[in-house]
């Protein structure tokens, strides 16, 4: 896999849409309610030479245990998958997940890669990312929202099946 693939451009990077902040009442730091979206491009490996797919990887507080992938395909095709944050999590250090969403590390002359499969149906597709940008990505997610914590951050819908003593 070329370097080029992984390339830098102004666009790319992590960034808060930001709508305010507000103090979490348990430990008093401030919370970002808007969502992170981190702009970067993987390779998608279909061919013999990879193809640089533009892909926004997108954290909102508002669905706290998840992440977005969006793809942009160009031409007004664009792909969203949503999956577990901490399936995410862990395939950075081995391979994860038994769905539709496989996840696991690998190095490359060097360079740290993850590699995701999507599966829907009879369909797959693959696509290494740059470690370094989904470290990123995910430790910002976490200083959001730290691992363990996202059922603090659920609105009404996080009440939705719980016991009455639970509330």
């Amino acid at each position: 896999m070329s370097g080029k693939v992984f390339g830098t451009d102004d666009e790319l990077g992590c960034a808060h849409e930001d709508r305010g902040h507000r103090k979490d009442g348990h430990t008093g730091r401030d919370i970002r309610p808007g969502p992170l979206t981190c702009r970067t491009v993987v390779a998608l490996l279909e061919e013999e030479t990879p193809l640089p797919v533009m892909t926004d990887l997108r954290y909102d507080t508002a669905y706290p245990y998840s992440v977005f992938m969006i793809f942009d395909g160009g031409a007004d095709s664009v792909i969203e998958w949503e999956f577990g944050r901490e399936l995410l999590a862990s395939g950075r250090r081995w391979l994860a997940g038994l769905g539709d969403v496989q996840i696991w590390p690998a190095e490359i002359r060097g360079h740290g890669l993850v590699y995701m499969s999507f599966r829907s149906g009879w369909e797959m597709f693959v696509v290494a990312a740059s470690a370094a940008v989904v470290d990123e990505f995910l430790n910002s997610t976490f200083e959001v929202v730290p691992l363990g914590e996202e059922g603090s951050f659920l609105g009404m819908e996080g009440f939705v099946g719980r016991s009455p003593d639970e509330t």
